[in-house]
């Protein structure tokens, strides 16, 4: 292997490490914003549960 075929290789190699990093950082903003989301979801669920009128009375 000549020296230009090692230095396309390195390039490379460095090119897909910092793709890598990119990618990780982006699922990890992802899962950030997902976990977020979840959250806010079942703070809303919540609050409409405690909010919502009985739809029954009880027979005395």
């Amino acid at each position: 292997m000549n020296s230009k075929e090692c230095e396309y290789i390195y390039k490379r190699l460095n090119q897909q490490e910092e793709t890598i990093a990119q990618l990780v950082e982006i699922i990890g903003a992802t899962n950030r914003r997902i976990t977020d989301l979840d959250r806010r979801q079942l703070g809303v669920e919540h609050q409409m549960i405690r909010e919502r009128p009985l739809s029954f009375t009880p027979s005395t």
